[in-house]
């Protein structure tokens, strides 16, 4: 039988599958060609700005590329996930369900199950790891969660921060060359070819040696060198951030990925449920904050916008701490209050003129990652944490969204060489917060602290666009205090508690979600991250650790701050009762934070 024969034979006799391969054959060489023209035109997606539009046409016209993507995520992570799923879930309810004896209730089972635990978790860091910058940002921020996830998860992930692959010193060097001058005005581009002898050349122009290499991040790594001076006594030692190369398109396409799920999970949600869509914009906020950390200079203006609003409220002489001031029984801070120079914060000095899109020259700051610090010092530095990240947010209106373990340190003091101080590292994920939301946030605190819930749930919620202006919530109030009751209230300030009361009541919350038109304001994903990475950081020095009870010092000074004399009686009446039950302020916190 002859080839053409065969052919017509399979065709009259499997029609379908005929077609479905052609179609597929069609559909993969179209692809093939649109991913080839793509690749002759010479649009770029932007490094200053996250345009989402402009990185949309970038990769819609790279469907291979995509593909090749979500393939490499579904066999990286699907594994790890379908293992979990089978070992931990499935199983238990098949031995459950058929009333078999379960083995991770005998000793060797539980052994069993911890090493299988163990080896999902080594594959998981590894999955991150190879699946690049993006998954390894979440991997970090799942490594201080340790209510989130298992010890033995955690000791992989908190592996994963310290172990980022790191690319070859021969290439940073010479980015690291380029970009030098770049700043110094010499007109070099990213395809200048250099040899090995101008690369050190252009470099020891500026350093006393050759940068040495101290950590490899997910973004980039860090280099340790010292400015030449022409002081010889004055050694001026800094860190070096040198970008990964071809990062902008790693980057991209995993945000691109993500903003794209937003706009499928927006349009399921508009068809099954009563509910505003907002993933796609909530998304897009976090993706703006995740892509402008490839901007160094944005993060230089950053830093240096930190470093002067932060210094000014939190250094000074015969500083008087805020926790003394209203009277919160921090013993460790308070002792600290009474030196004549107060130095909480330290934001290190970034050097401007070698700062440029791909690298980033600061002050070296020696320390230790605040997660990795003694329980007691943690337990010590949490509260100024705390209050550091409300002023960022209540107060400044630029918010650090990124605290995770390499960020905060815990380093010396500078007025006496040995205090243990809080530093603040990493400005490339700011979450910017107007004037409107920061005032409706404020009065919203003060009427948590007048208990009055009608007017947080009818007109503050409304205000911070949680939910539509137009929408009457006299159903909803009820519904909600019921059920903030029995899952948050009787729960009392304990964490975990709360959130296993949570998760037995998640069908009435999903009910209610569903029923209203509940919306997530864009700004709060980048808000809530960074308080729930420092929520995480705190439980590892103190597992009793309440974000609601901790914030509540500087959310009631700013509300006096910022309201009449008049207002200022309410509020105190309400601290009086605050301090009498505690657990009505937890309720009304918890209502806030359960939306997001």
């Amino acid at each position: 039988m002859s080839l053409s024969t065969l052919f017509r034979h399979t065709v009259r006799r499997r029609p379908i599958s005929s077609l479905t391969a052609t179609v597929s054959v069609a559909a993969f060489g179209y692809a093939n060609y649109r991913e080839w023209k793509a690749n002759d035109d010479l649009t770029t997606i932007p490094r200053d700005h996250y345009d989402s539009d402009a990185i949309a046409s970038y990769w819609e016209q790279r469907p291979i590329s995509i593909m090749k993507r979500l393939m490499s995520i579904a066999s990286g992570l699907g594994p790890v996930a379908g293992g979990y799923l089978l070992e931990f879930h499935l199983r238990p309810w098949i031995s459950r369900s058929l009333d078999l004896e379960d083995d991770a209730t005998t000793v060797e089972g539980k052994r069993a199950k911890q090493i299988l635990e163990s080896e999902l978790s080594q594959k998981l860091r590894s999955s991150l790891t190879e699946l690049g910058p993006t998954f390894v940002k979440i991997g970090q921020q799942l490594s201080i969660r340790p209510d989130l996830v298992s010890p033995t998860v955690l000791y992989e992930l908190q592996r994963l921060c310290d172990a980022v692959p790191p690319f070859a010193d021969k290439t940073a060097m010479r980015v690291l060359a380029e970009e030098l001058l770049l700043a110094k005005g010499d007109g070099a581009g990213n395809n200048i070819m250099f040899t090995e002898k101008e690369v050190s050349d252009t470099i020891l122009a500026v350093f006393q040696e050759m940068p040495e290499l101290v950590a490899s991040a997910s973004l980039g790594q860090v280099y340790k060198a010292a400015l030449k001076s022409n002081n010889k006594e004055t050694i001026s030692e800094v860190a070096i951030k040198v970008q990964r190369p071809d990062i902008l398109e790693t980057v991209s396409l995993d945000l691109f990925l993500l903003v794209s799920y937003g706009k499928i999970v927006d349009k399921l949600c508009s068809v099954l449920t009563h509910q505003i869509p907002y993933h796609e914009i909530f998304l897009n906020g976090f993706a703006n904050g995740a892509f402008m950390e490839l901007n160094y200079i944005q993060e230089a203006e950053n830093q240096m916008y930190f470093r002067k609003e932060l210094h000014s409220r939190f250094h000074g002489e015969n500083t008087t701490s805020s926790s003394v001031k209203y009277n919160i029984s921090f013993p460790s801070i308070r002792r600290r209050s009474r030196r004549k120079n107060v130095e909480k914060i330290i934001v290190p000095e970034v050097h401007e003129r070698y700062t440029t899109q791909r690298i980033l020259v600061s002050e070296w700051i020696d320390g230790t990652p605040l997660a990795r610090a003694p329980p007691e010092q943690i337990r010590e530095l949490i509260p100024i944490g705390v209050e550091l990240f409300l002023c960022q947010l209540l107060d400044i209106g630029r918010f650090h969204a990124d605290p995770h373990p390499g960020n905060l340190y815990v380093t010396k003091s500078k007025i006496d060489g040995k205090t243990p101080t809080l530093c603040l590292l990493d400005f490339g994920l700011v979450a910017h917060v107007s004037e409107s939301a920061r005032n409706s946030m404020t009065q919203a605190i003060v009427n948590l602290l007048q208990g009055d819930y009608d007017t947080l749930i009818a007109h503050d919620a409304k205000h911070l666009g949680f939910l539509p202006q137009d929408m009457d919530v006299t159903d909803l109030k009820p519904v909600l205090k019921t059920i903030l009751k029995e899952g948050l209230v009787d729960a009392g300030s304990n964490l975990h508690d709360r959130r296993r009361n949570l998760m037995a009541i998640s069908n009435e919350l999903n009910e209610v979600f569903f029923q209203y038109p509940f919306s997530v304001p864009p700004f709060f994903a980048l808000v809530t991250r960074g308080l729930g990475l420092l929520e995480g950081i705190a439980l590892t020095g103190d597992p009793s650790f309440d974000i609601f009870r901790a914030s509540y010092p500087y959310a009631k000074r700013r509300a006096i701050e910022s309201f009449s004399v008049k207002d200022y009686g309410k509020i105190s009446r309400s601290i009086l009762s605050f301090r009498r039950a505690p657990t009505e302020f937890n309720e009304c916190l918890n209502f806030i934070f359960c939306l997001l």
